[in-house]
């Protein structure tokens, strides 16, 4: 990370991205609809349908959603971030069409990610990075390959039965219900799981299917005793491995459901501090034994070397970033600025540049 410091004689629009430089020989579309800057596209809906097939949309951040857009082609779209203050790219509600086979959207606050159009088959769709409010795939496309990772997950969560091959790993779920009716070619993994109330995690698959849920961490800070609800269809049954849950208002307990279609293996640890490497302290002092302010969007979700849990977490395996920086896209943030300058003078800007 280094800072710059900048003096410039005229006003300048500052593009946040740093363009990778293995990505020069794409083509690249700047969307801003920021007034007064100058830019490929103001409207993001507009960009995506005069793209072509490979082409890489990058998004600026705006107090402004972007409204409700169809993706319908083998898109890259890169937000600026999704919780970053001041430097979030926002889109209202994003359906996914025919044609959007090896898209990839990172870096974007989705308030809604669902399907419209006829039915097709859709392979090889990514999100990274993502903050995503209400989830719903596979209901009408079928979806093969279709890769989460790095996202945050806040309301609902419904992966339909038009679905296959699918990894789920490394994100955030706030979700207090997730719902899967395909789990046969399901990867569930390496996710943490955290919400103020019951958690229910759904195979809804048809019969005799096996959902496993593994090297997940289930916390919350929840002022009761608190139970992750296993639900299933018919003759379906659920494997939990190597996960943990754990109250951090540990005068309660957060337990796994039980039952003869749940299998706990011996490898589970419940109620069991996960050790990560900062969680805000609760208010007051007085309780932080018992208690913490849990606040996984800030806090530091990496796992100290004493972790009952090294092998499981956010973090495996994965540049998990919690403000939804997209990993592997360089970026610039303005730290400061003379507020004011005289005509024809200097105007002196800090920037912070970084990789991420």
């Amino acid at each position: 990370m280094k800072n710059f410091i900048f003096l410039i004689k005229k006003p300048l629009v500052l593009f946040l991205f740093l363009t990778p430089l293995f990505l020069l020989a794409q083509t690249t579309h700047t969307v801003n609809n920021n007034p007064d800057v100058s830019t490929d596209f103001t409207d993001l809906q507009s960009a995506i349908n005069a793209a072509s097939a490979g082409d890489i949309l990058y998004v600026q951040h705006s107090p402004t959603s972007y409204g409700n857009v169809t993706l319908n082609k083998d898109l890259t779209i890169v937000g600026r971030s999704h919780s970053d203050a001041g430097y979030t790219t926002s889109i209202g509600t994003m359906s996914i069409s025919n044609g959007a086979s090896n898209a990839t959207v990172t870096g974007c606050d989705i308030n809604s990610l669902n399907q419209t159009g006829s039915a097709s088959t859709i392979d090889g769709l990514s999100f990274f990075d993502n903050d995503i409010n209400s989830f719903g795939l596979g209901s009408t496309h079928t979806f093969t390959n279709l890769n989460l990772q790095g996202n945050v997950f806040r309301s609902t969560f419904t992966l339909s039965q038009n679905s296959s091959n699918v990894t789920i790993t490394n994100n955030l779920f706030f979700s207090g219900s997730i719902s899967f009716y395909m789990v046969d070619t399901l990867f569930f993994s390496y996710n943490v799981m955290g919400n103020t109330g019951n958690m229910s995690i759904n195979n809804y698959a048809t019969t005799n299917s096996q959902l496993n849920i593994s090297n997940c961490i289930f916390v919350l800070n929840a002022n009761g005793d608190r139970t992750v609800t296993l639900n299933r269809n018919g003759t379906n049954t659920i494997q939990v491995d190597d996960c943990v849950t754990y109250n951090y208002n540990n005068t309660y307990m957060y337990n796994f459901e039980t039952d003869t279609y749940i299998t706990i293996n011996a490898n589970v640890q419940e109620n069991t501090n996960p050790l990560f490497t900062n969680v805000t302290p609760a208010t007051p002092a007085s309780i932080a034994g018992t208690q913490s302010n849990y606040d996984p969007l800030n806090d530091d979700l990496t796992l100290q070397g004493g972790s009952p849990v090294n092998n499981d977490g956010l973090y495996q395996g994965y540049n998990f970033i919690n403000l939804g920086i997209p990993t592997g896209y360089p970026s610039i943030k303005i730290l400061s600025h003379d507020p004011t300058i005289a005509k024809n003078g200097n105007l002196s800007v800090t920037i912070e540049a970084k990789t991420n």
